[in-house]
């Protein structure tokens, strides 16, 4: 895993979880999700995905593996008895060639520094028809309408400072290559748009919190780094103040979602 621009503590085990819910339409809307059989979630943080997971997926043995020990210990403080977790490096999975019935990465590939090896890891697991199921992000879609300037310096150097660490903050583009290469067949590849509209009033305000929660929660790494100062993240608490006043103001967002099964081999 790569350093984690967010910070670790109680306040980002709660703005995931947050984070998670608010988002649950977007990421889950089109999702195959299996009804049984055996489900590994890459990288499943703290527990966040994962209840959502089991929450559609009911009939289905979950299993989390996550490399932060803070992050796994959070998770098995949320998860209960719904699914086993396992604190190990995603690229070395400890389990057989072809035991899963599918494999799900949420918001996880940016922050690894090798995503190929994690799909194809995933790949190996996943037995013959299984499918890997992947929503992550295309940090350059992000965008205010009109433009917030300080808000855009800062996700510039947001997005900096997380590939500096060895992420990817733009893997999203390159998820569907990368199955590819590792011998998958891809079945799907679609656009996942997250819109924060003045036409939807309570969504907005919904959706523009979390952009805030977002953008200030790398703010001591950001500055731990050097990448900003302390004035900047007071411009940047301005625009959003700026934001939240003007109800005209829009946000767009833009992830990618690939679906696929191993290749024949």
């Amino acid at each position: 895993m790569t350093d984690y621009i967010h910070c670790f503590g109680t306040d980002e085990e709660q703005r995931l979880w947050e984070q998670a819910e608010i988002l649950s339409e977007e990421v889950f809307e089109h999702l195959p999700l299996i009804e049984k059989g055996r489900g590994l979630e890459l990288g499943c943080g703290v527990g966040a995905e994962l209840a959502q997971i089991q929450r559609r997926c009911t009939q289905v043995k979950l299993l989390g593996v996550e490399l932060s020990p803070t992050h796994t210990a959070a998770a098995q403080r949320r998860v209960g008895d719904f699914a086993r977790l396992i604190q190990t490096d995603a690229t070395r999975l400890p389990m057989p060639d072809r035991s899963v019935d599918q494999a799900i990465t949420i918001w996880v590939l940016e922050r690894v520094p090798d995503a190929a090896a994690v799909v194809a890891d995933a790949l190996r697991v996943l037995r013959p028809g299984g499918t890997l199921v992947c929503t992550e992000v295309v940090n350059d879609t992000f965008a205010f309408r009109p433009e917030m300037t300080a808000v855009s310096e800062w996700w510039k150097r947001f997005n900096q400072v997380q590939s500096d660490g060895g992420g990817d903050p733009f893997v999203g583009r390159r998820i569907a290559e990368i199955a590819r290469d590792a011998g998958a067949e891809v079945l799907d590849v679609r656009d996942v748009a997250v819109v924060a509209s003045p036409a939807e009033p309570q969504r907005r305000t919904v959706l523009i919190d979390y952009v805030a929660d977002l953008l200030t929660s790398g703010a001591r790494t950001m500055i731990a780094a050097g990448a900003v100062d302390r004035s900047e993240l007071g411009a940047l608490e301005e625009d959003l103040d700026w934001v939240r006043s003007d109800p005209t103001i829009e946000w767009e967002y833009h992830a990618m979602q690939i679906v696929a099964r191993p290749g024949s081999q």
